[in-house]
This record gives C-alpha cells, sequence and structure tokens, in this order.
C-alpha cells in the first residue's frame, strides 16, 4: 500500500459556518490554519475526512426522482453542494482528487495522477483510496485514546509520556502530569498550573495540552516505523494567553521540522496571535458585510 506522505494543497467553495471559498498552500512540515470560529475549523477537520473516507460515495441518492426519500439518509434541511480538491504526494506519485458533496456524501469523484494521463471517476477513485495510508484526522471529541499511534511496548509508552511532559515544561507548564496508560488511554491534569500560575479548570476533551499527546503519538510514530502519514488536528486557544499559544504552536513547529513531520494545525483566530507567527488566515467575514 502506497502511504499519503505530503498534503500540499486544498480547496472548497463553501460549507456551513465555513460557507466562503477557501484555498491554502501547505507548508510540508507544520501549517497553522486560523478561522475567526472555531466551528468552522471543526468543519473544515470534518470534511477533510470525509475527503478520505471510502464507505461515503453515494451518487445513486441524487439519481432518485424522489429527492425526499434521499434526504432521510441526509439529515434534515437540505444540505448544500461542496466541491472539494486536495493534491496530495505518496512515495511515488503526485495526485489530484476531487469530489462533491451533499451533506456528508459525496456524489462526485475524481481522482488524476499529475504528470500522466491517468484518472480515475467514481467508484473507481473509492478503490484506489482504499489502497493508501491515509491522514489521521483528530478532532475536539472527548476521546482520550491514542489515535495516531498506540504503545506497542512499555518503551513507547514511556517515552511519549516523557516527550509530551517534557514538552509542557518546556512552554512552562510546571507541574504536567501527562499520563498513558497501556491501553493507549491519555489522561491529563483537571487542574494545572500555567505560566501566570493561574489555576484552569480542563476538561480532558478541551485541554491545550491534548496538542503535545497527538504531537508525541506523530513523533513515535515516524520513530518506530520510519514514517508517518500527515496529521491535521485542532487546537482550541481560548483558554490560553497570547504567550502560552504562541510558545505552544512554536514547539510544535520546531518538533515538526526536526523530525520530518507533517502536523497541520486549526485554531480559532486571535489578532494578537496571528501577527506574531506565520498563518494562514481565513477571510474576515466582517468584509462580506453590508455597509
Amino acid at each position: 500500500m502506497e502511504s499519503i506522505r505530503e498534503i500540499c494543497s486544498f480547496s472548497h467553495d463553501g460549507i456551513d459556518h465555513m460557507w466562503y471559498p477557501f484555498s491554502a498552500e501547505l507548508d510540508p512540515n507544520n501549517s497553522i490554519i486560523s478561522a475567526e470560529s472555531y466551528y468552522e475549523i471543526g468543519e473544515l477537520l470534518g470534511l477533510l475526512k470525509w475527503m478520505f473516507a471510502t464507505n461515503n460515495h453515494h451518487p445513486e441518492l441524487v439519481d432518485r426522482e424522489n429527492l425526499s426519500n434521499s434526504r432521510r439518509f441526509l439529515v434534515g434541511r437540505t444540505p448544500r453542494r461542496t466541491e472539494f480538491s486536495v493534491t496530495f504526494r505518496t512515495e511515488k506519485s503526485e495526485y489530484r482528487l476531487r469530489r462533491c458533496f451533499v451533506g456528508q456524501y459525496s456524489m462526485e469523484a475524481r481522482l488524476q495522477k499529475i504528470g500522466t494521463s491517468i484518472t480515475y471517476h467514481g467508484q473507481n477513485v473509492i478503490q484506489v483510496l482504499s489502497k493508501f495510508h491515509k491522514p489521521f484526522i483528530v478532532g475536539d471529541r472527548p476521546n482520550d485514546n491514542s489515535s495516531i499511534f498506540k504503545p506497542v511496548d512499555n518503551y513507547c509508552r514511556s517515552a511519549m509520556i516523557a516527550l509530551a511532559n517534557n514538552w509542557a515544561r518546556m512552554i512552562g507548564y510546571q507541574d504536567s502530569r501527562i499520563g498513558l496508560d497501556y491501553t493507549g488511554r491519555w489522561s491529563t491534569p483537571d487542574e494545572f498550573d500555567s505560566l501566570s500560575s493561574r489555576r484552569r479548570s480542563v476538561r480532558a476533551s478541551m485541554s491545550p495540552l491534548r496538542i503535545l499527546t497527538n504531537l508525541a503519538q506523530a513523533v513515535m510514530r515516524k520513530r518506530t516505523y520510519g514514517a508517518c502519514v500527515p496529521v491535521f488536528c485542532s487546537f482550541n486557544v481560548e483558554s490560553l494567553s497570547e504567550f502560552e499559544a504562541i510558545a505552544m504552536l512554536d514547539l510544535v513547529k520546531n518538533v515538526c521540522i526536526e523530525e520530518g513531520l507533517q502536523f497541520i494545525v486549526g485554531i480559532n483566530s486571535k489578532p494578537q496571535i496571528s501577527s506574531m507567527i506565520d498563518v494562514i488566515e481565513t477571510p474576515k467575514l466582517s468584509i462580506y458585510e453590508a455597509d
């Protein structure tokens, strides 16, 4: 099986909260995508997951004469039509994947092998995608399991714990107690001391430290198997100061360069953060407001 090694770029013509056209050229190691609303980041990650899915291609839903029947499968109101394009590289080739969605269901699919005359359509695209090791899309749901890399032995488990806690201490979390059990379940402290010595209540699903547990998994996967597919993850910076968020994102970037990973992070926008680090910003919604 081929593995996807790099996501080069993507574009779409609008989703729901992210209803405007958007495109991005991605760095081989680390890219930060900033949106005004955290809901937009969640939608983008969801669309990326659907893009590489192989169980959601159902063109027959819109071919039926009675569309009201098909809408039962598309959940509630009539969903909008969204076109999405992704360019990616494997060990052997570069591809451009285009899919058209109604809701979460793919109605059209086209896969072009760039630099050749080879193009796949429809179900043939799904068959080719099923032969790829695909990117890890990690959202912000309450899930503490190791979706990127589960410890294969005690050495891997201990190494990932050490990585995550050392990184946390490097950026100022003085009492970091990130844990990982033998089943691959992570734990973060309910409360922790931040750089400013404030105490915050942190639920596992919302902990800023989760980005470090994802990064530790990607690093250990690369060290164990010699490669890791690209990782997309969300990072809610709402509870962090600008200094804390920038320190975290800067650490992620440096680790990705050192380890040779592609790690794409989606954050909710803060003007102070965007002005101090290199981010790919979505359009400001204010430009669409009527005078």
